[in-house]
């Protein structure tokens, strides 16, 4: 412990990186949030270098370190410019920008793989480092890289596929639309662009067949990266050998980064028990290699240079092989500072090695400042080392005191506080030891449950449960508002299940590697690892099952949009000052030699306890009291802020949000009194055939999803349905409604049910054998969520809205479908304004609603069938005769919609035509006289 109480963790002279990291962060935001001049960051770079250089020769430190605290800050802000800005003309960004590539046109590009082709399921992805593109038949000179995906559907396309034998380094040309990615315009909807970008991504596109891949030539050398890949490949392949395809696919994360084969099971329950971590290459696992790779030894003695070198090339090696990601590289970095530094003869200091960390990456790549993976990673171990460590250090110094020259008083905290330190860390047996040889005896009075688990040996694993419990605690309080924030998400049993999750994930990954590698020499002892893999693989994805109808023990939450996200940024402000005044309590009171001459203050002290019988204390003890207490309840008002967010409706409204689900429909409706009703929660279409009568797949406008390949990690309900009601405060929806059982109706809504607490659930038929239908029933019944159905002719208020249920008719005959004729129907009528909800209908349909006579008139109308050309009939768009339509349709369908003939019917009668794929969520609000509509885009 230092002896120089001024000189704290994190004081400059000690933590030099972790000041400079916080500069050079503040120039990088606010280079994004407002974009200053270059001239002017640069001429206050140029200033404040001269400014700090001068101050030096007259040695005014304090002045020289805010000059160069400014230096860093505009070093950040060019560097995030050059960053934002720098691309040249031929980037394969802004060829799409200046509409040189058009999301229509196919595109022959030319390039080389940048990695092996990455395995999926039922798909892969190629990472292509453009050469030049062919468009129009014009070739055009390009840069960037783009992300590229494939199906292998068919044994035959598989075949074709392998056939190609393609490589890290093949040289390629490809016909394929180029795009790019699809972001749903909503608030709360994830920016895949960003997310692309910030993986140097430029565009993405889908291949629709091996055919249209041509392989042109292959690298011209071998390089160490290209072994690399190949052993990641050949390590994929074992695992599949040796293992289930259930537990295969976490192991395969866990030690490659491929987490496309994933079970779904398994990713739920690992989120729900904020375990997830466990599946994503971060400092768990680079830490788990490091220690395999040690030996067992944390800190390897400093003659064995060459284990420690060995280890790092290792390490890199690894980190390289699988991508690099920000948790990958900030772990690799750590290790590989906190392992040189014990060679060099300096103990790297950990705060200073994470800022450290943060440094170099943000200087290399600004952008990661907002990536979720880099922004976590950095909490959590900024939580282990500024909260974990700091306590168990003082814990150990109260568990292990005893009275001596440098520290003749006891500990100053509580009872309870002194009985948990004492019996994670005194040592009763090495204290009895010492005494028979001491020349001078006495007796302490400790805790009788160290004594107690001294002699039953079962302190170390009490001692190492409660640390790791610490730990994880440190690093859910860090996390807590990142996960509010992008994961919707709070998990309080977490703590403990973290606990377990880190123990099996380095039994999982040592055991796995161990089979595979035993397994060339020996079946048997290979079996015996599987079975413990299989084993450990069960607990890790069942630990959340006994704690999930727990209260509070895993919790979605809602979170705050727009300049309200202020918030998880005030949140580390009450959490950092804990951390300060964590490092500044001095629990055991270390005497300074100079300090000793003031021992009749001490004894005066002592005397004034003996006469008054009150416990005199040092004023320093005393003023830390009231700090620690504001900064606790600054802490408890901003978590309780950061988990339940208010929604801020304004009464007297009814509001209807169109949102954007791509092909697909949602409507969220918020009555003048504050009640909800979600009609619809979009969903992927996983079907390749189209029905007869309907329009056929046009592929020119095809959007993301051409190949019918979905990514399973993504989920319409999840990411975008579920993240809209969040981002407007709101964890609960008072009745769910599904038009009928189509994926791109109901799909989203088993997420929704699954997410928020949903007062009743409402269909219009129930099929009979329909496996959409069955997993939202299935949903509904494992939430006890009350069901019902509707049927056309009845009526009901919500809040002084009137809703009439104008179709489907009740179901006459077996089997009882749910098609787009049976979508359900509703007409709002609130005060003078109507507002027509059409579900997927068709000319049958309208035909019928027509000639029933029922009021079908309204302001504005949902938009039946996505604008199919089997829709919206002249007599039914007539009879409804509407000021305002919204198309709910993804912005390149892949079935043409709206058709040509349905846009122009509706401009012909002068409707005010709006699509959400075009315009983002289209907004529809009312008091009941007039209507003010707004889009996302606009």
């Amino acid at each position: 412990m230092s002896q120089d109480r001024s000189l704290t963790n994190f004081s400059p002279a000690r933590q030099p990186f972790l000041y400079l990291t916080a500069a050079l962060l503040a120039g990088i935001i606010t280079d994004q949030r407002i974009a200053p001049s270059p001239l002017f960051v640069t001429a206050l770079a140029v200033l404040s270098i001269i400014a700090a250089i001068n101050l030096l020769l007259w040695k005014k430190d304090v002045a020289v370190t805010v000059a160069l605290l400014i230096s860093f800050a505009s070093a950040g802000a060019l560097i995030s410019r050059a960053d934002r800005t720098g691309k040249t003309a031929s980037r394969l960004a802004s060829l799409y920008d200046s509409n040189i590539i058009r999301a229509d046109d196919p595109v022959e590009l030319t390039g080389a793989l940048v990695a092996p082709p990455e395995p999926a399921p039922t798909a892969y992805y190629l990472n292509v480092s453009v050469d030049s593109i062919r468009v129009r038949d014009e070739t055009v000179p390009a840069t960037g890289r783009v992300r590229l995906m494939g199906s292998l559907s068919g044994e035959e396309a598989r075949t074709e596929f392998d056939d190609l034998a393609l490589d890290y380094g093949s040289r390629l040309r490809v016909l394929v639309r180029l795009e790019r990615a699809r972001s749903y315009s909503n608030p709360g909807s994830p920016d895949f662009d960003e997310f692309l970008e910030r993986h140097g991504y430029d565009l993405k596109g889908v291949i629709k067949s091996p055919l249209l891949i041509e392989k042109i030539g292959d690298a011209s050398y071998v390089s160490p990266l290209a072994l690399l890949y190949r052993l990641r490949l050949r390590l994929m392949s074992l695992i599949d050998v040796r293992f289930n395809s259930r537990v295969s696919g976490t192991l395969k994360a866990m030690l490659t980064g491929n987490r496309y084969f994933l079970s779904g099971e398994t990713v739920e329950r690992l989120r729900a028990g904020s375990t997830f971590h466990t599946l994503v290459i971060a400092g768990l696992h680079i830490g788990i290699i490091a220690w395999a790779l040690l030996g067992g030894r944390p800190v390897p003695h400093r003659r064995r240079f060459g284990r420690v070198i060995l280890c790092l090339l290792v390490l890199w090696a690894y980190a390289v092989m699988v991508g690099l990601a920000p948790p990958v590289t900030r772990a690799t970095l750590m290790i590989t500072v906190g392992l040189i530094g014990p060679l060099l003869f300096r103990r790297s200091a950990s705060i200073n090695t994470v800022a450290m960390s943060a440094f170099i990456m943000l200087a290399l790549k600004p952008a990661l400042v907002a990536d979720p993976g880099f922004q976590l990673s950095f909490a959590a171990v900024a939580g282990i080392v500024a909260l974990a460590l700091p306590m168990v250090r003082k814990l150990q110094e109260i568990g292990q005191w005893r009275p001596n020259s440098r520290t003749p008083h006891p500990p100053m905290c509580s009872r309870a506080v002194r009985y948990f330190a004492e019996t994670l860390f005194w040592n009763q047996r090495a204290f009895d030891d010492e005494m028979k040889r001491a020349p001078i005896r006495y007796q302490l009075k400790k805790a009788g449950a160290a004594r107690l688990l001294g002699r039953l040996r079962l302190q170390p694993v009490i001692r190492g449960a409660m640390l790791l419990m610490i730990t994880s605690a440190a690093i859910q309080l860090s996390t807590l508002p990142l996960m509010a924030l992008y994961f919707n998400r709070v998990s309080p049993v977490g703590v403990l299940l973290n606990v377990v999750a880190g123990l099996l994930t380095g039994v999982l990954m040592l055991s796995a590697v161990g089979a595979i590698a035993i397994g060339a020499v020996s079946g048997v002892l290979a079996g015996g690892l599987v079975h413990v893999v299989n084993g450990a693989h069960y607990v890790l994805v069942n630990a959340i099952v006994p704690f999930v109808d727990l209260p509070f023990a895993t919790f979605r939450v809602a979170h705050y949009e727009g300049w309200h996200s202020i918030i998880y940024v005030l949140y580390f402000v009450p959490l950092a000052t804990m951390a300060v005044l964590l490092d500044r309590w001095r629990p055991v009171d270390v005497m300074m030699p100079a300090a000793r001459t003031t021992w009749t203050e001490r004894t005066d002290r002592t005397e004034k306890t003996k006469r008054t019988g009150r416990r005199q204390v040092a004023p320093s003890r005393r003023s830390s009291v009231a700090p620690s207490l504001l900064c606790a309840l600054a802490m408890a008002a901003v978590l309780i802020a950061v988990i339940k967010p208010s929604s801020n409706h304004q009464k007297g409204r009814l509001i209807v949000h169109f949102l954007d689900v791509g092909q697909g429909d949602s409507a969220f409706i918020v009555f003048p009194g504050g009640s909800t009703m979600l009609v619809d929660g979009g969903g992927e279409i996983r079907f390749k055939k189209v029905a007869p009568g309907h329009d056929p797949i046009d592929w020119t406008q095809a959007d993301g999803s051409e190949a019918d390949f979905t990514d399973q990690a993504f989920s319409i309900g999840e990411a975008v349905v579920s993240r809209f009601i969040w981002s407007l405060g709101r964890t609960r929806v008072d009745y769910v409604l599904a038009t009928h059982a189509h994926a791109d109706h109901m799909g989203g809504l088993v997420d929704v049910v699954r997410n928020l607490d949903v007062g009743q659930a409402v269909v219009g038929h129930a099929p009979t054998a329909d496996a959409e239908f069955e997993q939202f029933r299935n949903a509904v019944e494992r939430r006890n969520v009350p069901f019902s159905i509707l049927n056309a002719g009845e009526h009901f208020d919500i809040d002084g809205v009137g809703i009439d249920v104008l179709w489907p008719p009740p179901a006459q005959d077996l089997p009882v479908t749910s098609g787009n004729d049976d979508s359900i129907v509703l007409r709002l009528v609130y005060g003078s304004i109507s507002i027509l909800l059409a579900g997927d209908i068709e000319r049958n349909a309208e035909d019928s609603l027509v000639a029933s006579g029922v009021n079908l008139k309204a302001d504005v109308l949902k938009v039946p069938h996505h604008g199919s050309r089997t829709s919206s009939t002249e007599a039914f768009v007539d009879a409804v005769n509407p000021g305002y339509a919204v198309i709910s349709v993804g912005e390149r369908s892949r079935f043409g919609h709206p058709h040509v003939s349905v846009v122009e019917r509706y401009k012909t009668r002068g409707v005010k035509l709006l699509q959400t794929g075009r315009d983002g969520m289209v907004t529809v609000e009312t008091e009941g006289n007039s209507i003010s509509i707004a889009s996302f885009r606009k």
